[in-house]
């Protein structure tokens, strides 16, 4: 489990450390202050390799135009790692390092040098990590672009899961199910369900037939024998259930969130958090997430007078911009906060 962060030349942050982490840590601050980039440089340390920059700029849609004029050696080349170093530049020299202490070293340094590639200097990204024992090197096309990794390295690692608020892709949540159903996590999905829809009796993924893009995700509510689509109850529900898939398969490793609260009403946060908390502590997980939700940093609050075990295990973190290190509450502080209407976000 990370204990801290030290983050210098990664995304919009030219320098930056994060202390202290704890189990659950909730980023908070304005648009564009750099909390979904925080969430990468914890990703990108977690995972320790090179198909942890594909994956982040996978997400952000960060690709050059092609170029019909392409040779076939970079037609391929269409990753745009610019915007992953500080100034969105991949100038010579440019580079990036993240350093986290906890349970064992964590680091991982980017790079960009010129490399040679036949008879002309081209330049590569140069990665190296704690995981590596030698450099991992992307080529960097003349447009600018780099070769995606093969499809093997771009799966997501399922210690290392990472939620967007914008992707919740009906194929990734079968590949987590398959991966517990039948185990005891199944009725742990099901009971967390009814955080929102207390009725929920059973939950399915089901394939109609050859060539079906993604499976259908179908619910037995409660004195019903009618199966009712996933889509029908609510964008809340089926976040949830991303968040849960998420959470139960990242036993041991990180769950990365952002804006956790996506479609959840105020009156079940208190109980969103319990769930994720207690799975954590169960399940030896560390998760980031951020918000812009008020309700959801006083549902700490909440939290914090009602189970106050649980409570302990929170930080918040805001995150400003141009500022070398982030404001630090913890749940007690949210507490006086709430009481007194002071703004933390």
């Amino acid at each position: 489990m990370l204990k801290s962060l030290e983050i210098q030349g990664f995304r919009c942050f030219r320098e930056l450390r994060v202390e202290p982490l704890t189990r659950v840590n909730l980023f908070v601050g304005l648009n564009n202050a750099g909390k979904t980039s925080l969430l990468e440089a914890a990703e990108l340390l977690a995972i320790g390799g090179v198909e942890g920059l594909m994956r982040s700029a996978a997400r952000r849609g960060e690709r050059v135009l092609g170029r019909p004029e392409s040779t076939e050696e970079f037609r391929g080349h269409v990753v745009d790692p610019s915007h992953l170093f500080f100034g969105h530049s991949q100038d010579l020299g440019r580079s990036f390092r993240i350093e986290g202490d906890g349970d064992a070293e964590r680091w991982v340094q980017c790079k960009v040098e010129y490399a040679p590639a036949q008879e002309t200097l081209l330049k590569a990204l140069f990665f190296q990590s704690h995981v590596t024992n030698e450099h991992q090197r992307l080529t960097i096309s003349p447009y600018g672009g780099v070769l995606s990794p093969p499809p093997h390295l771009q799966e997501s690692n399922p210690r290392v899961n990472f939620l967007a608020a914008e992707s919740l892709d009906a194929s990734r949540l079968d590949q987590l199910w398959d991966a517990l159903v039948l185990t005891p996590e199944e009725e742990e999905i099901t009971q967390a369900l009814k955080v929102v829809e207390p009725n929920i009796e059973r939950l399915a993924f089901l394939i109609e037939g050859r060539g079906t893009p993604s499976p259908n995700i179908l619910l037995k509510l409660k004195g019903s024998d009618r199966l009712l689509p996933l889509g029908t109850l609510g964008t809340g529900l089926r976040h949830l259930l991303a968040l849960v898939l998420n959470l139960l398969s990242a036993k041991g490793g990180f769950l990365l969130v952002d804006k956790i609260d996506t479609g959840l009403h105020y009156s079940v946060m208190v109980d969103m958090w319990r769930l994720v908390i207690e799975n954590a502590q169960r399940l030896g997980l560390q998760v980031f997430a951020t918000t812009h939700s008020l309700d959801c940093v006083r549902a700490l609050a909440r939290l914090r007078n009602r189970y106050p075990e649980l409570g302990a295990e929170v930080m918040i973190h805001r995150v400003e911009r141009n500022q070398t290190k982030t404001v630090v509450y913890d749940t007690d502080d949210i507490v006086v906060a709430a009481q007194g209407h002071i703004e933390v976000r």
